[in-house]
């Protein structure tokens, strides 16, 4: 079930994102910025590729995520189709599979230049968790 949704905004795009853990709410944010890039095109669990970013707090992490993947597929064409996630302090490991960039099967829909700070948030409340981010298109 997709728990996010895209924010109109001048020049650039927000991401909403709802997860009911941490770890949630990040992969929804990786599935969010691939719908981006290729809308609903289906992605295959075939390769896995490992991340590790660090960030002072959950929303700098947030956008050093975000920040690997788009720079997994601008540099590598790798799309991501599914995360496993495991936080430390200050920091985030991830296993992401996925597939290469194909066009004749992902079209491409947008072209992200960069994840922005511009009023990054992360927050929890009541065991749920929030998140909106800005990508500049």
């Amino acid at each position: 079930m997709n728990r996010h949704r895209q924010i109109e905004h001048t020049a650039d795009l927000g991401l909403e994102i709802w997860g009911d853990s941490r770890s949630e709410l990040f992969a929804q944010a990786a599935c969010a910025l691939r719908e981006v890039i290729v809308a609903e095109a289906p992605v295959n669990p075939r390769e896995t590729q490992e991340i590790e970013v660090s960030g002072s707090d959950d929303a700098e992490l947030l956008v050093a995520w975000l920040s690997e993947l788009l720079f997994l597929f601008e540099c590598r064409g790798f799309l991501p189709s599914e995360c496993k996630l495991e936080f430390g302090e200050n920091c985030l490991r991830a296993q992401v599979k996925g597939e290469p960039f194909d066009p004749q099967r992902h079209p491409l829909e947008r072209e992200i230049k960069a994840i922005t700070h511009h009023q990054v948030l992360v927050e929890e409340k009541d065991g749920q968790w929030h998140a909106r981010v800005y990508v500049d298109i």
